[in-house]
This record gives C-alpha cells, sequence and structure tokens, in this order.
C-alpha cells in the first residue's frame, strides 16, 4: 500500500507542478504577446505616417513632372508653329516661282517661232 499511496502522491504533486508550469507559461505568453500587440501596433503606425509621407512625396514630384511637361510641350507647339509659318512661307514663295515658270513656259508656247 505504501507503494500506491507514494505512487498517488507522486502523481498528485506532478499535477500541482505541472498546473503551475502551465499557469507560468500562460502568464509569459500573455506577456509576449502583449509586447508584439504594442510593436504590430507602432509598426502599423509607423507604416502608415510613412505610406502619408509617400504619398505627399509623390504628389509633389507628380506635380513638379507635370509642370516640366507642360513647359517641354508648350516650347515643343511653339517651335512647331514657328516650323509650319516657315514651311508655309517656303510653300508660298515656291508657288510663286512655280505660277511665274508656268506663265513663262505658256507665253513661250503661244509665240510662234
Amino acid at each position: 500500500m505504501d507503494n500506491v499511496s507514494n505512487g498517488m502522491k507522486s502523481l498528485c504533486e506532478d499535477i500541482i507542478a505541472g498546473h503551475e508550469n502551465r499557469k507560468s507559461g500562460i502568464k509569459q505568453l500573455k506577456g509576449q504577446v502583449g509586447v508584439l500587440r504594442d510593436n504590430a501596433r507602432k509598426f502599423l503606425a509607423d507604416s502608415k505616417r510613412l505610406h502619408e509621407e509617400m504619398g505627399k512625396d509623390l504628389k509633389k514630384r507628380l506635380q513638379e513632372d507635370r509642370e516640366g511637361l507642360i513647359k517641354n510641350v508648350n516650347a515643343l507647339r511653339e517651335d512647331f508653329k514657328e516650323k509650319e509659318r516657315e514651311i508655309r512661307a517656303d510653300l508660298a514663295e515656291a508657288s510663286k516661282i512655280y505660277n511665274k515658270m508656268n506663265e513663262t513656259l505658256r507665253s513661250k508656247k503661244t509665240k510662234p517661232d
């Protein structure tokens, strides 16, 4: 009987020790979970702040790039208009020369040799 009572006593002590170990483990886990949650909150707040900053910076750079593009397009349009005026003037001059040449050729055809 001594052996049974010693076994029972040992079993009860193991159950109590196991219970205390589990309580201690759960307490440690709760502490670790609390730290993880705090870190996650900080990470999310930092990520949100960085995201907002990047968004503002991106908008600013896009606006600057847009203004630069507008200036370049306006310069190209002005250059195109100038070239167009030059070509129109050249075509008008070429038309005058052609008409004068054509008139000269007609007059030579109508004159008998």
